[in-house]
């Protein structure tokens, strides 16, 4: 399981978790980490993640996986997933921005107060919302 440039497989939808610390989780092809389609579904115990720098900047991150057996793929699973990657998601990320233009149409234009706040609101959001969504969802369901 790797991706590329955000193209490959990931598991996704973490579930039922055990006392021994495994979970079930569905192994996902994805384009630009989106969720396409679902290939597989394992109970899977989650390792630590490791960081490494990568050779032109930038950064590369491994996590260790340990494949305790397979299950079946779970229709409920697969709608929560395509539900939270392909509609919440976006609705939270870009639902403010729409609202902005909707609520003062005219504040990006010939202000640069207005402008600055909504660029730097828009990137702390953009950047923020994701970082805080995932690693409360990691802490939630006891994953390293």
């Amino acid at each position: 399981m790797s991706t590329w440039n955000g193209i490959g497989t990931k598991y996704l939808g973490f579930s039922h978790r055990r006392p021994d610390g495994s979970h079930h989780a569905t192994e996902w092809f994805v384009i630009s980490y989106m969720p396409v389609v679902p290939l597989r579904r394992y109970r899977l115990v989650v390792g630590p993640t490791e960081y490494a720098p990568g050779a032109v900047g930038g950064s590369t991150s491994t996590t260790a996986y340990r494949v305790l057996g397979r299950s079946t793929v779970r229709v409920r699973d697969v709608l929560a997933t395509y539900l939270i990657w392909w509609v919440a998601g976006p609705a939270l990320t870009l639902g403010p921005f729409f609202l902005m233009a909707r609520v003062a149409p005219g504040a990006g234009r010939g202000s640069a107060f207005w402008s600055g706040v909504i660029l730097i609101g828009g990137l702390v959001w953009i950047v923020g919302l994701p970082v805080l969504l995932i690693s409360r969802s990691r802490r939630w369901r006891g994953l390293p």
